[in-house]
């Protein structure tokens, strides 16, 4: 399994050693093999010479290890696509299956008219692989609309166990709770836009965990809204300080409007018992129901998000119900039964390919 390393942050450090520890259990043997960017501040040319290293060494590995799968953690740009290509053809033989698991991908760009070079670059990638994960039934029908001979399978993220629900930690004003990286696409300049309009009605604040590019941005936006006091910027966090985080929140809001699989943080505040306010797209849309789970509103949309924020704090029992129903749907997250149903693809995969072969 070759997966991003563990200095690095963001969702897939956390989640891929719950999966490989509950694949584990089942009886796999699994060597993972660390590639991708060495650091946040990485830049375009230690990016080409790390990526061209890490295909060299992932082809050795493979090689020596003899194995008949290996699953590639990837995204879906060019850098990726690149650097996959050139390890495909490098893996290229009868006796292995390779699988591509993207964590959220660019399959809109497959299905709308033009990106001619992008789709032909996909396409190739395609023809050298066994099988496709994808993280929500959206995505699938869309590669599958790409490329229709390829097996594309729908797989989940395995819920933390460090995210548990737990009496609410403090008594200040009602909290928003926004866990994403501090860049447009995911919503959090809309979240500020919104916050003001949520104070008409209540004295909110709004917690956004996480840093990026629009940090300096987000903080003039807060001072020209007059928000600025309550609009709390924390940083990276994880541990228990992000546990304790969710278990302060009232309501979690990520209006996202990236091409993003099954958003981690999501998980994670339903593990807390926080009713979702997200947008209507890809994994959200297959796992939560419309006023039992979430509120749903369309991106870059900062009026709606206001209404539907106003109407979660102002309703206790909608807030109640919502997080109790959270707390069930998790369970359908349980590492072990992700791990079952992640193996029978994987199985799927292996027994299709050696027919072929």
């Amino acid at each position: 399994m070759l997966s991003p390393r563990m200095t690095v942050r963001g969702p897939l450090p956390k989640v891929i050693p719950v999966l490989n520890d509950a694949l584990r259990r089942r009886g796999c043997e699994i060597e993972v093999f660390p590639w991708g960017r060495r650091s946040e501040a990485e830049r375009l040319p230690g990016k080409l010479l790390g990526r061209t290293r890490d295909v060299i060494r992932a082809r050795r590995a493979v090689v020596r290890g003899g194995f008949p799968i290996v699953v590639v953690n990837t995204a879906h740009d060019w850098l990726t696509l690149l650097r996959d290509l050139a390890l495909t053809r490098a893996l290229a033989r009868h006796d292995l299956a390779v699988v591509l698991h993207f964590h959220g991908s660019q399959s809109p760009r497959l299905v709308a008219p033009g990106s001619w070079l992008f789709k032909q670059a996909t396409a190739a990638l395609l023809a050298s692989v066994d099988g496709l994960l994808v993280l929500s039934h959206e995505e699938k029908a869309e590669w599958e609309a790409f490329s229709p001979r390829s097996r594309v399978f729908v797989t989940r993220y395995p819920r933390q166990t460090s995210i548990e629900p737990g009496p609410a930690e403090g008594d200040g004003p009602p909290t928003i709770l926004c866990v994403a990286r501090l860049m447009s696409g995911k919503g959090v300049l809309e979240l500020v836009r919104a916050l003001p309009l949520v104070r008409r009605h209540i004295p909110a604040r709004l917690v956004l965990a996480g840093d990026g590019p629009e940090r300096a941005r987000i903080q003039a936006l807060a001072t020209e809204l007059d928000v600025a006091d309550w609009v709390d910027l924390r940083g990276y966090v994880e541990g228990e300080e992000l546990a304790s985080l969710y278990r302060s929140a009232d309501v979690f809001a990520l209006p996202t409007s990236l091409p993003e699989g099954f958003p981690v943080s999501i998980l994670e505040a339903m593990a807390a018992g926080l009713p979702v306010v997200t947008t209507p797209a890809r994994g959200p849309v297959d796992h939560l129901a419309e006023g039992r789970h979430a509120l749903f509103v369309h991106p870059h949309d900062p009026e709606a998000l206001a209404v539907s924020l106003t109407r979660l704090l102002m309703d206790d029992e909608l807030r109640r119900s919502m997080g109790e129903a959270n707390l069930q749907r998790i369970r359908e997250f349980d590492p072990d039964a992700v791990a079952e149903d992640y193996l029978g693809v994987l199985e799927e995969i292996v027994s299709s390919a050696s027919a072929r072969s």
